[in-house]
This record gives structure tokens, C-alpha cells and sequence, in this order.
């Protein structure tokens, strides 16, 4: 064995292995005292890549379950706003159909049916301008799509979540087609003669009308039953005698999905054929575009198809403007009607303010919602009714039409609530809160994976620690060994 005394090898080793020791113990005490077993990049670069990935996604996991909890909370204050305004439409309807008892109503009794429901009509403003989450107004039209048409006979009905706001000019509405209704009308005139043991029937939407002249009937008498007997049955039929008296059977819907049929025991009265049921002639659906882009028509309604780029679920109903068809009427006043015609006919000016939620991790997915107003004069527009309303807050049960016509449109609001309040519990049963149960299960399985990747196995790294500790000590031990060997050459000296 060669002794030297400049260079003590064999502690230079041991001193070597002290340090490598002595760091990994470090190490493990590090890993011990966090809980972590990547406590730094040098400890597993590719693992400390994947686990911040991981925490990334999981931060982004439980702020969209934050942001659900925060909708679900803003649709539960929504919900809650309109199951009032549901209940003020229920007392109006409620007081309608009390004034349209007209046999025993007096005026007083009218004129306080018509107070409640103005004072009605104000709480649902009132609610409009109240309702709010946050500072954030809910049912005053700005959280959802709102719209006015310009042009005589075009009406703004509503717009999709799909519907781009438009330019400052609106989108044009052009028509090529006006709606008609289905229509029969008789070939022969209708008299004294050819009354004589008529028989008309008359079938309309699952019901049926039939008419028999009796001993002695006139033409006018047999004519005035038919009316008499289709309004009572409340077939949605108009029966009106021509200035040839024939009779004119149209229908009050247009389009070509409604229909009805009818017979006459003459011919030529209503049906081609006596005995045999004729179909009435089919109405014909509005056609044209909207902002130069495809629109399907139903009926008087135009409406953007799917996939258009900017009028997507946008509609607008085209009625036409009203013309004088006679200077005095039988009340002596003017009688107008609605004549459409093709071309430009107006425009229509949209604004689409929805609710945009960020439920899930991935900014590029957002779910839109879009709130209706429940200002009186937004709701029930562009309802046909014989008083002229065009809105709800226009409604007056003074009189027996009146009172008809407010029936309607109090009904038409119900329907647009009842369909929102579907959408929003839809919204928040299958988007919200199944949302909040997966994203859920995602942060507990997510969890589970970084902890596997990260998470130090405690009881792995105390044997680890103490075997490092054990052989520490060794090697201090040796050090002090190896240190004492060059003091042997003092020995040979002597």
C-alpha cells in the first residue's frame, strides 16, 4: 500500500461521497417536508411539464364550476322574476274573461276590470326595469335580441342567438310572394229558388257545421244561420256573401298548412258538385329574403334559415299596408284592409345583446342565452285581432271585442313566458348543472392523475431518508478513518 502525505486520496473519496449523500439526503428531506416529489425542474423536467399542465386544466376546471354555480344562481333570480310576471298575465286574462261576461257587466264593473289591468300592465314595467343581477338588467330587453321594423305592414317578431346585430340601415325585407289565405268560394248565386231544402256542411279543424233551410227560408235568412252557426261553433272560418251573392268561405289563418272542406246539396252554392266535398283552394306561404339572404316563409312569416350568416332565426311578419276599401262603412266609418304587395317593403333593425357563459375550461366554447323583455309594449305584437291592438299594453276591456281581443293577447304573453322559463329551467338542468356534476368528476379524476405524477409516497422517501442518513454517517465515519492514515508514515519515520 503506498503511503503519501501530499494527497489523501481515499479521504478525497470519502469527502466525494459525503456530498453526493449529503445532497440526496437534502433531497429527500425536501421531498419529506413538501409533500412533493418534484419539487424543481431538475427533479423530473418531463413530469414537472405534465403536472403544470394538469394544474393549469384544473384551475380552469374549478373556475368554470365557480362561473355555473354564479349562472345558476343569475337564472334561479331570472326564473323567479318571471313566475311573477306569469302570475300578473294569469289575473289579466283572468279579469278579461270577467269582462267579456257582458250580459252582467255594467260599466263600473268594466271600467275597475280595466283599472287592474292597467295597474297590471304597470308592474310588469315596473318588473322590467326592477329585475336585475347584480347591476345587470334581466328582462328589460337588453340581455337578449331586440329588434323594430320600419315599413308599412312589417312587424319585428324575434330573433335567435345565431342573429347578428345589424348594420345602421337594418337588413332589407324583400318579398316575392305574399301569404294567402285557403279560400272556397261558390260558383252560383244563392236566392229564393235554389235555398229550398239546402243543405251546407262544413268541416274545419276536427269540427263540423251543418246547416239545413227550413220551411219558408230566404236566401238572407239561410246565409245569416250559416254565419250564425260557424261563429257559435268557433270553426276559424270567415263566411261573407259577395256583391254576386255568392258565398266566400276563407279561412282566418294563412298559408298553406291550414285547410278546410265543404258540401252543398246544390251545386255551385259551395262545392262544384251537389253531395260531393270539396277541398278548399290552398293558401300560399310569404316568400322573399331578408338582408339578401335565404328565408323560409310560413304563413305572413318570413324567417332566416339556418346557417345564414347574419339573419339565422331572425323573423319578421309581412301584413301589408292598410288600404281604404270603402269610404263608409256600415258604422259610417271608413273600412280598411291589408293589401301586401311583392318588392322592398321595408326593413328591420336588430340588436343582439345575449348572455354569454363561460361553463367550461375552453375559452373558444361560450353558451348563449338570450333573455326576453317583458316590457307591456314588446309583448303580444303583431297578434291579428279585430280592435287594432298591437301589443299588449294596448289592451282595454271596456267592451265585449275589446275584452275578445285582450283574451288573445294575454294568451300569446303566457306562451312567450311559459316557452322562456322552459328554455331557462332546459338551460339550467341539462347545461348548468349537469355541467357542474362532469366538470365535477373531471377535477376529481384530473386530480388524481397530477397526484400520481407529483405527490411524494411518504412512506417510500422515510426509507429512502433513512437509509441516506445511515449512510451518511458511515461515510463521516470513514472520512475520520482515512484522515488518520497518513499519520502512519510518522511511525515509519521513527
Amino acid at each position: 500500500m503506498a503511503l503519501r502525505i501530499n494527497n489523501n486520496i481515499p479521504a478525497l473519496k470519502a469527502l466525494r461521497n459525503l456530498d453526493e449523500t449529503s445532497r440526496s439526503l437534502a433531497d429527500s428531506l425536501e421531498r419529506l417536508s413538501s409533500g412533493f416529489k418534484i419539487n424543481k425542474g431538475a427533479d423530473n423536467p418531463a413530469g414537472l411539464i405534465i403536472s403544470e399542465q394538469m394544474r393549469a386544466q384544473l384551475a380552469g376546471l374549478n373556475q368554470a364550476i365557480a362561473n355555473s354555480e354564479l349562472d345558476n344562481t343569475m337564472i334561479q333570480t331570472t326564473e323567479g322574476a318571471l313566475t311573477e310576471v306569469n302570475n300578473l298575465l294569469i289575473r289579466m286574462r283572468q279579469l278579461a274573461l270577467q269582462a267579456a261576461n257582458e250580459g252582467a257587466n255594467d260599466e263600473a264593473t268594466l271600467e275597475a276590470a280595466q283599472l287592474e289591468i292597467d295597474n297590471g300592465i304597470s308592474s310588469l314595467a315596473r318588473i322590467a326595469e326592477s329585475a336585475q343581477f347584480g347591476k345587470k338588467k334581466l328582462l328589460d330587453g337588453s340581455t337578449g335580441i331586440s329588434g323594430e321594423a320600419q315599413g308599412r305592414g312589417v312587424t319585428f317578431l324575434k330573433g335567435s342567438v345565431n342573429t347578428k346585430t345589424s348594420p345602421i340601415e337594418g337588413y332589407q325585407v324583400e318579398i316575392t310572394q305574399v301569404a294567402t289565405r285557403p279560400m272556397l268560394e261558390g260558383s252560383t248565386s244563392i236566392d229564393d229558388k235554389n235555398v229550398r231544402g239546402l243543405d251546407v256542411t262544413l268541416f274545419v279543424g276536427g269540427k263540423t257545421v251543418r246547416v239545413r233551410a227550413a220551411e219558408g227560408d230566404t236566401a238572407p235568412n239561410f246565409f245569416g244561420k250559416l254565419q250564425s252557426e260557424v261563429q257559435q261553433a268557433g270553426l276559424a272560418v270567415e263566411v261573407t256573401l259577395t256583391k254576386d251573392d255568392t258565398i266566400s268561405i276563407v279561412h282566418k289563418e294563412f298559408g298553406s298548412k291550414p285547410t278546410f272542406r265543404a258540401v252543398s246539396s246544390v251545386s255551385g252554392i259551395i262545392s262544384e258538385n251537389a253531395n260531393v266535398v270539396q277541398q278548399a283552394e290552398t293558401g300560399k306561404d310569404i316568400q322573399g329574403t331578408i338582408g339578401a339572404e335565404a328565408a323560409v316563409g310560413k304563413g305572413q312569416v318570413l324567417t332566416g334559415v339556418p346557417g345564414s350568416e347574419n339573419t339565422d332565426g331572425l323573423s319578421v311578419r309581412y301584413s301589408g299596408p292598410l288600404v281604404v276599401v270603402n269610404e263608409d262603412g256600415p258604422d259610417g266609418r271608413p273600412v280598411l284592409e291589408r293589401r301586401p304587395t311583392t318588392g322592398t317593403v321595408g326593413t328591420v333593425n336588430v340588436a343582439n345583446n345575449s348572455l354569454r357563459f363561460q361553463i367550461v375550461p375552453d375559452a373558444s366554447q361560450k353558451t348563449v342565452v338570450a333573455l326576453p323583455s317583458v316590457r307591456p309594449q314588446f309583448l303580444s305584437r303583431a297578434v291579428e285581432n279585430q280592435s287594432g291592438f298591437n301589443n299588449l299594453a294596448e289592451i282595454n276591456v271596456r267592451n265585449s271585442q275589446g275584452a275578445a281581443d285582450s283574451i288573445k293577447l294575454i294568451d300569446t304573453a303566457i306562451d312567450q313566458m311559459n316557452l322562456t322559463r322552459g328554455q331557462l329551467g332546459a338551460f339550467q338542468r341539462n347545461e348548468v348543472e349537469k355541467n357542474i356534476s362532469t366538470l365535477r368528476v373531471a377535477v376529481e379524476n384530473l386530480t388524481a392523475a397530477e397526484s400520481t405524477i407529483r405527490d411524494a409516497n411518504v412512506a417510500e422517501e422515510v426509507v429512502e431518508a433513512t437509509k441516506k442518513r445511515i449512510k451518511l454517517q458511515a461515510t463521516v465515519a470513514a472520512i475520520a478513518q482515512a484522515n488518520q492514515m497518513p499519520g502512519i508514515v510518522i511511525d515509519l519515520l521513527r
